[in-house]
């Protein structure tokens, strides 16, 4: 990416039916709590029940999980079951098309285009469609606007302009509401997944369409209004129902000016915003309906996302870098936004899609950092999403015979482990055992969380309360898992799977889990540290409140201390920090090139009969994590404290080393290195951080893009810039200015909030600048490579890296 290239990532301008559903995806439509694929209309069942698979009407509600009883593995004999928790597809209730006189119906698949637009404006909220088609010999053009609304929780709303400048037949009108839809993008989970909606009621009402369903749990219910609206005429709608499917026609006289518009309004509410009878539930849906003119929708939706933009400005003169950093902001903000805040939301890998069935990983670490210093009160809210779900985290950890809070690797629901006991290989149309649930690393991702919040509020609340509950008690189940090693003269912990998911057994080996996973155990060591410091920045009294709320004894505090001293790092005779105690002894890369285009690594050997478990190849660095998170400094500090000396020599040859086997199979890969490398391989951070903004973008039309975009890699790179690029991170004495501009990045200004005061940064011909705003009530801390500087209202303050 460079300064004066005008290629726009996001708009397309020709129709690519093979990759229909890699566009749906990265062109969704969300408000944080409902999330909208960008399906054609016309292609879905408003032409009949069967259509195909060239587009997938994806609808869904944030949060809302169904855990109906599935078969663990299908092809599997034992007959084994298991209950995962997974988004549910809603009803489709944008289903629209048109046809002239008795022709043919309007289908993007079928008709003859002669001009076709995609594109997205993420800073309007709108994704808009323009086509010039011929139907049955007439030339129409269509304009298609839709958005989500981030003024009102529960409405969408579609729009179609059709214009044709010659007189046309009289125009017979198709709506639909699909209840009969299922759970059905992604193809390898299909055995987990299928129908999962229970219609109750179907009824149409005029222009109005209505459904209430449920779940396999009573208490889940749904209502779902649409409402079809054709400005400035009145038509009668017939409504026929099929199967469950609700179809509704209108016949008017294409109008004398030559343009026809119609208009699509849906509301949904679940669980217990609803009364319990369907009927009831429907009409209070219906009711909610808006009547409002659409630019007043429209008007209120942008304008709620123009405080957005406001209060996270991001500016740079290359058009392509300024759209793909937009992009990135508006998937996070449409994943979490003001309105989910009080709803029980955590923040999915692929957005609130079926993509690994919309559950719950760790992917909130990497938005955590542009969160807590924009959006703060978000942060907290996917806090609560874990605080909810502590006492069944301590429950999982007694069941294991251990303290404190062990929390699950997926999550949905109800806090119980959801990684599916199998996943279904593709290439061999075999069952392979899933151990990923042994990521016990999940902890330490969530007191990472709450300490980036602390670190950009300063909310002491934070530390006393919810979040001061969940450190300690993370902390307490890392210093219950580990154990002393008399040989090593250090603690340990065993059984554990890195982030790295391609090694989770050694090879041959009968019981899963890896010894000493250099990632896993680093974290603990750092989360009880935190822990303590965490109980000595707060009041005495504030301190002795949670320490008796948690009834953590002072024995438990020696022992953190003495464990977080003394964690083995697995480190090998040259200096190189291994992966995990063995990766050493595994045969070399299976592939001479692992950047070459191959088959999935775990899949491609498993069709051999082979595993990744033999092979020092890895999906993810584990290892550069640590770069990644922290800064030079607190990085080596973290590594004295354990009594390891970072020499700089030998943490070359260990980015060298792992760099040669990595495979870059996850999407969080390049994101991670564009982070870790900044200082060690600046040309390699900067290619990683293009093609970690590209990943949805340049994605193959086969790839796992088409699932939903990759939201942890998109927050992450917004944090890359902010934190490593431009070197600005929230400290506890101040805010740290460190900045490491790769050559190659544009000028780019942004603003961020920093203990409640806003703080201005601009990086400009090679310069950093960090100006206080003059509305501020407080002076500001910058601390730096020369000492520190205090900023007052209105000042600035530069340094060239």
């Amino acid at each position: 990416m460079s300064a004066g290239d005008d290629r726009d990532p996001l708009r397309f301008a020709h129709y690519d039916p093979l990759d229909e559903r890699r566009r749906e995806a990265l062109f969704s439509l969300g408000n944080g709590v409902l999330s909208w694929r960008a399906s054609p209309p016309e292609t879905a069942r408003a032409l009949g029940p069967q259509r195909p698979d060239d587009h997938y009407a994806g609808f869904y509600r944030a949060g809302w999980y169904d855990e109906a009883p599935r078969p663990a593995a299908p092809r599997q004999p034992g007959g084994e079951v298991t209950a995962l928790g997974a988004l549910v597809n809603l009803p489709d209730p944008f289903g629209l098309t048109l046809r002239l006189g008795d022709g043919a119906w309007f289908d993007l698949d079928g008709v003859e285009r002669l001009d076709y637009r995609q594109c997205l404006e993420p800073r309007l909220g709108l994704l808009w469609r323009r086509l010039r088609f011929r139907l049955d010999g007439h030339e129409l053009t269509l304009h298609e606007e839709r958005f989500v609304s981030m003024a009102e929780a529960d409405l969408a709303v579609l729009r179609w302009t059709l214009e044709a400048s010659t007189p046309l037949p009289a125009v017979t009108l198709r709506a639909t509401l699909d209840g009969a839809v299922e759970n059905a993008l992604v193809d390898r989970d299909r055995a987990y997944e299928g129908r999962r909606l229970q219609v109750h009621h179907l009824e149409g009402i005029g222009s109005d369409a209505l459904i209430a369903a449920g779940l396999h749990a009573p208490e889940r219910r749904l209502a779902l209004a649409s409402r079809t609206r054709v400005p400035g005429h009145s038509p009668r709608w017939e409504t026929r129902r099929d199967g469950q499917r609700l179809v509704q026609e209108a016949c008017i006289p294409w109008p004398s000016e030559g343009r026809l518009v119609l208009e699509k309004r849906v509301v949904v509410q679940v669980d217990d915003d609803l009364p319990e009878a369907p009927e009831a539930a429907c009409a209070q849906v219906r009711g909610r309906l808006p009547d409002a003119p659409y630019e007043a929708l429209r008007a209120d939706h942008q304008q709620a996302w123009a405080r957005l933009w406001a209060d996270s400005p991001l500016q740079t003169p290359d058009p392509t870098l300024q759209r793909l950093l937009e992009l990135a902001a508006f998937h996070v903000l449409q994943a979490v936004s003001p309105l989910s805040i009080g709803r029980d939301q955590g923040l999915p890998p692929k957005g609130w899609q079926e993509g690994y069935s919309g559950q719950i990983f760790w992917d909130e670490l990497f938005a955590f950092p542009y969160l807590s210093t924009r959006f703060p009160e978000l942060a907290r809210n996917l806090l609560r999403y874990r605080h909810r779900r502590l006492d069944k985290a301590r429950e999982r950890a007694r069941r294991c015979g251990l303290r404190g809070a062990l929390y699950p690797w997926r999550s949905a629901r109800h806090g119980d482990e959801e990684t599916p006991p199998y996943q279904y290989n593709p290439l061999s149309c075999r069952w392979m055992r899933d151990n990923t649930y042994l990521q016990r690393h999940i902890g330490a991702a969530i007191v990472y969380d709450v300490w980036q919040l602390y670190l950009a509020t300063g909310d002491e609340d934070l530390l006393a309360g919810d979040g001061g509950d969940l450190v300690l008690e993370i902390a307490r189940f890392w210093a219950s898992l580990a154990h002393y090693d008399e040989g090593l003269e250090r603690y340990v912990i065993h059984g554990v799977v890195g982030p790295d998911e391609y090694h989770s057994a050694y090879p041959d080996a009968t019981e899963p889990g890896l010894r000493n996973n250099a990632y896993t155990n680093l974290m603990a060591a750092w989360t009880l540290q935190r822990a303590l410091d965490l109980l000595a920045r707060l009041p005495a009294e504030r301190a002795s409140a949670l320490r008796q709320r948690l009834a953590v004894a002072p024995e438990e505090l020696d022992a953190w201390a003495r464990i977080g001293r003394r964690l083995y790092l697995p480190f090998r005779e040259d200096g190189v920090l291994d992966q995990f105690d063995g990766f050493q002894t595994l045969a070399p890369p299976p592939c001479s090139d692992l950047s070459a285009d191959h088959p999935r690594l775990d899949w491609f050997l498993e069709t051999r009969h082979d595993t990744c478990n033999r092979y020092q190849a890895t999906k993810q660095p584990d290892v550069l994590m640590f770069r990644y998170l922290f800064g030079a400094d607190e990085l080596r500090a973290l590594f004295q404290h354990l009594g390891y000396p970072l020499e700089e020599e030998a943490g070359r040859r260990t980015v060298a080393y792992h760099l040669a086997r990595v495979t870059h199979e996850s999407s969080l890969s390049k994101m991670i290195c564009a982070g870790a490398l900044v200082d060690a391989e600046p040309e390699i951070a900067w290619t990683c951080f293009c093609q970690c903004l590209r990943t949805d973008v340049d994605a193959p039309a086969d790839s796992g893009a088409l699932e939903g975009v990759h939201l942890g890699s998109l927050a992450g790179s917004l944090d890359v810039l902010q934190r490593h690029y431009l070197g600005i991170s929230p400290g506890l004495d101040g805010l740290r200015v460190f900045p490491a501009p790769p050559a190659a990045l544009p000028d780019i200004a942004l603003a961020l909030r920093y203990r409640g005061q806003r703080v201005e940064v601009d990086l400009r011909d090679r310069r950093v600048q960090v100006r206080l705003d003059p509305a501020a009530t407080a002076p500001l801390t910058l601390v730096h490579a020369a000492g520190r500087t205090c900023l007052l209202p209105g000042e600035a303050w530069s340094v060239q890296p």
